[in-house]
């Protein structure tokens, strides 16, 4: 959903108790109405707004900075809170979101604030009573109970090491050192009384599927479109949420063809690229709202020779229904603590905003809308007209191009492995991203492989210098008066 739409539909809801205008950018206000929200049902604020008419606000990129430098530390405990700036009629706007807080109470400056109708106040003794027992209701969560058996030498090191370099990147949390290991999970409630929890084995575990055989995730290719026991690939994916994520992105990256068009006027063919964020997103929602409380449960990725369906145990939110999911709504996540270390990562770009993102993503690439169904604990996000190509299609059409566009892109990823070592394989997986966009894409800029990887400024930055470092990638201003990256000779040859 562009940037006007969203607005528009903003407006026209009104405010309520999940929804707030706001003229101008008064941190103090702002950061009462989070709390208030926090303790509540989550919502949104939308500020440069007066009388329903949008006046925006100037140095849009200056407040945004020192607005989220301010409500980090004052917000406790630490809270999932995104900042976006949008655009109407060319007029900056800050849209604020909130999930609804999993920890009560909170406070804002050691006071405790509530959303009553459509107004923000202090909490009284009986409100803060009520919170003191959700409290304690949401602490026998499943993530949150303790793992049995499990260690810190279970944990992958090196994957939160990675996590601690992201939340310093993403400052949407209180940072700490790459030796701040245990004190780190400690403050974000995944190591509690010398126990982990059943969310840092699903995050951060080498071998989660040790201790809870749920972790597991299934990827299958059928030869029919009925489920049945003709495979053309079936797999299991023993990882955590991380490196799944990024293995089973990579078979995306391989396997999946591009969708051609043809302009009208030459008859020329475009090739276009599958919508690599939209599967990406759905398949890190998918596990992340995932039902883990029960061992039997499952997270299956399923190719057809006509879609693709990522399923997963659990049903939608009782507040959400599933063509919520093709608007501006609020996030209600089933797993907190997974959901907010994915969102300090910046894995998670803009809450409650996924889904509309692959929505995007899909037109954009010229596939049809994703489609979500929620049934018997049960959510399945399909993707139509999304199959595999080459070796492991039932159809074999297009297998040269899946195979050359598969190549191009596994030579990319072994040319960094080989090239960068101690790397985390989330870090070499967006490495691959980004040189993969500089690859389609030479001679642009840092904002420009920011808008087309959706990987944050800061880290784009960083990976462009460590790119240049090895001698991948180089930045010349002979084709522009002002300059963009372009691959070197060396990596040519490599690929």
């Amino acid at each position: 959903m562009k940037s006007e739409q969203l607005i528009k539909g903003l407006l026209k809801q009104g405010e309520s108790k999940q929804l707030e205008f706001k003229k101008t950018v008064r941190k103090e206000d702002i950061g009462k109405t989070i709390c208030s929200f926090l303790n509540t049902d989550g919502g949104q604020i939308l500020i440069g707004v007066k009388e329903n008419e949008i006046v925006g606000i100037s140095d849009a990129e200056k407040h945004k900075s020192e607005l989220e430098n301010f409500l980090v530390p004052a917000i406790a405990p630490n809270a999932p809170i995104s900042i976006s700036i949008e655009t109407y009629k060319d007029l900056k706007m800050f849209l604020i979101k909130v999930w609804r807080g999993s920890r009560f109470p909170y406070t804002f400056n050691s006071s405790i604030y509530y959303r009553n109708v459509t107004n923000t106040a202090n909490a009284t003794p009986d409100q803060i009573s009520e919170l003191i027992e959700k409290r304690q209701i949401t602490e026998t969560l499943w993530e949150r109970q303790d793992a049995l058996d499990v260690d810190l030498d279970d944990l992958d090191e090196l994957l939160i090491r990675d996590t601690l370099k992201d939340l310093q990147q993403s400052g949407r949390g209180k940072s700490f050192s790459e030796n701040e290991i245990s004190e780190f999970l400690t403050y974000y409630g995944l190591y509690q009384n010398g126990n982990l929890t059943n969310a840092a084995v699903i995050l951060f575990a080498k071998e989660p599927a040790r201790f809870l055989p749920q972790a597991r995730v299934r990827l299958t290719v059928f030869k029919d479109s009925k489920a049945g026991d003709e495979f053309l690939y079936d797999k299991v994916f023993e990882g955590n949420l991380f490196r799944n994520v990024d293995e089973i992105t990579q078979f995306f990256d391989v396997n999946i063809g591009v969708s051609s068009q043809f302009k009208d006027s030459s008859w020329k063919r475009i090739d276009k690229g599958f919508p690599r964020l939209a599967l990406r997103e759905g398949l890190l929602n998918a596990l992340m709202h995932r039902d883990y409380s029960n061992v039997s449960g499952s997270a299956i990725v399923a190719f057809y020779p006509d879609h693709l369906e990522i399923t997963n145990y659990g049903s939608l939110p009782s507040e959400i229904k599933p063509s919520d999911l093709k608007k501006n709504h609020v996030s209600l996540p089933r797993n907190p603590d997974i959901a907010h270390i994915c969102f300090l990562r910046a894995w998670i770009e803009k809450i409650g905003r996924g889904t509309i993102k692959m929505i995007d993503d899909c037109k954009d690439k010229g596939y049809p809308e994703p489609k979500w169904r929620s049934s018997s604990s049960i959510t399945t996000l399909t993707f139509p007209k999304i199959t595999v190509a080459g070796r492991y299609a039932a159809d074999n059409k297009g297998a040269a191009e899946g195979a050359i566009e598969g190549a191009g892109k596994g030579a990319i990823e072994g040319a960094i492995e080989g090239a960068i070592e101690g790397a985390t394989p989330g870090k070499k997986e967006r490495l691959a991203i980004l040189l993969n966009a500089i690859a389609d894409n030479e001679g642009k800029r840092v904002p420009d492989y920011v808008a087309i990887t959706e990987i944050p400024e800061k880290t784009v930055e960083r990976y462009i210098g460590q790119l240049k470092k090895i001698g991948f990638i180089y930045f010349s201003d002979e084709a522009s008066q002002v300059g963009g990256y372009y691959l070197t000779e060396k990596l040519k040859k490599k690929i």
